[in-house]
């Protein structure tokens, strides 16, 4: 170990060492309490690190944090970063100062926490994306701390020369997600997460000119014929049935028609109504819906196969249908029907249709939307019985479903 004052000239011409040497750098501007700019010269590399040293219960401590190889980063960058980071541990604010349990929080702790605490209908990808090797490890093994813009765009580079954009931006919103979750809700993690910048929060049109576009999939109401005779084919009744669900409610299918309890449907002068309490599929406020009656003739098909969920899985492993129960259905259905419309698109059909029946239906108020605009003259007012606009709600499910009929009407003719 050998004390100097480091400079360009110096660093290169420094001979490499096959034991592993410490130098310090004497340098006025490099000087913290209890912190050095240091450099660990090996048989290949110079590398610069923060030496942290200070006193616990009478004895000497030291931590160290790499900060870049001085044979590829100037200097003076790696002053400028050895100071930021020095600066934190003087304001108390430094991933140094965390315990090392908390300091090596990975992305695969991350994503278990995220999932243990929702539901999610990506869970199988975002167990893939954990399990996805990288660096002779897996992403999931990644230390939060030691992450940048660069390892996660390393780590989707693969998609992205395969010309899977797609695929790698999901990836990345994964990390964004799941990083800013914990963040946000667990207290441990925040400590060691706030210190640095979310890694996966850049711009994929900059980087590879991709830019998410919302689904070009429709569903017309001049095509409800040809989907009712193409679910009609299909040969699972829960299927069927599910379909039908997803169109006639247009609530979001994974997470609140396939999650809807009994407990949550109820009678109020003589209609039915689904309601869905505060948090359902993380909603902020409450939502009711009307269940019109060819609706409820699904559900009471359903009586005694659970006592909690209206559609539990009986015949597959998974407890409740998810986007996995439907891909191979979907699949078969593109083959054999040559179907361009999925099922995300069922829900705005629902909108669509809707909106187009009448001018003043506002159909995203069925679906719990934000900012409908809504007067008194579609009777805002909740009632006694906690329901939100009662009446204008009833009266748009009544007219949808009366076009529902009529295009049934014109498959069984």
């Amino acid at each position: 170990m050998s004390t100097h004052k480091f400079n360009h000239t110096w660093i290169e011409k420094l001979p490499y060492s096959s034991k592993r040497k410490l130098y310090i750098d004497s340098s006025i501007n490099t000087k913290f309490t209890n912190t050095d700019f240091i450099l660990l010269v090996g048989a290949r590399s110079k590398t610069a690190y923060l030496r942290y040293r200070p006193i616990e219960n009478g004895k000497r401590k030291q931590v160290l944090k790499k900060i870049g190889d001085a044979n590829a980063i100037p200097l003076a960058d790696l002053k400028e970063s050895y100071t930021k980071q020095a600066l934190q541990i003087l304001r108390n604010d430094s991933p140094i100062l965390i315990p090392k349990k908390t300091r090596d929080v990975n992305i695969g702790n991350l994503i278990d926490f995220y999932i243990a605490k929702n539901d999610v209908s990506d869970t199988a990808n975002m167990l893939a994306l954990k399990n996805q090797p990288y660096l002779k490890k897996t992403v999931g093994d990644l230390i939060c701390v030691n992450q940048d813009i660069f390892t996660i765009k390393e780590l989707l580079q693969s998609d992205v020369d395969a010309g899977s954009l797609y695929a790698a931006n999901m990836k990345r919103e994964f990390i964004v997600r799941v990083w800013n979750y914990a963040l946000e809700n667990h207290k441990e993690y925040n400590k060691i997460l706030k210190t640095v910048t979310n890694p996966a929060s850049f711009s994929m049109v900059k980087w590879c000119k991709f830019k998410k576009e919302a689904s070009t999939v429709v569903l017309h109401k001049e095509h409800y014929p040809k989907f009712f005779e193409t679910v009609n084919g299909v040969s699972r009744s829960d299927f069927r049935d599910l379909f039908y669900m997803f169109l006639y409610t247009g609530q979001h299918p994974y997470s609140e028609v396939c999650k809807m309890r009994w407990e949550q449907i109820k009678k109020v002068d003589n209609q039915y109504w689904w309601f869905m309490e505060k948090g359902f599929h993380k909603s902020d406020e409450a939502h009711q819906f009307p269940l019109h009656p060819m609706a409820m003739d699904i559900i009471n098909k359903y009586k005694g196969n659970d006592d909690i969920y209206v559609f539990k899985n009986i015949y597959d492993r998974a407890e409740l249908h998810s986007r996995a129960t439907f891909k191979n259905v979907l699949r078969r259905l593109r083959k054999t029907h040559n179907i361009t419309w999925d099922i995300r698109c069922l829900r705005a059909s629902f909108v669509t249709t809707i909106s187009e029946l009448n001018n003043s239906y506002k159909a995203g108020i069925l679906c719990n939307h934000a900012g409908q605009n809504i007067t008194e003259t579609n009777y805002t007012r909740e009632d006694e019985d906690g329901i939100l606009m009662r009446d204008f709600k009833i009266d748009m499910i009544n007219n949808y479903m009366e076009l529902i009929q009529d295009k049934l009407n014109e498959v069984s003719k």
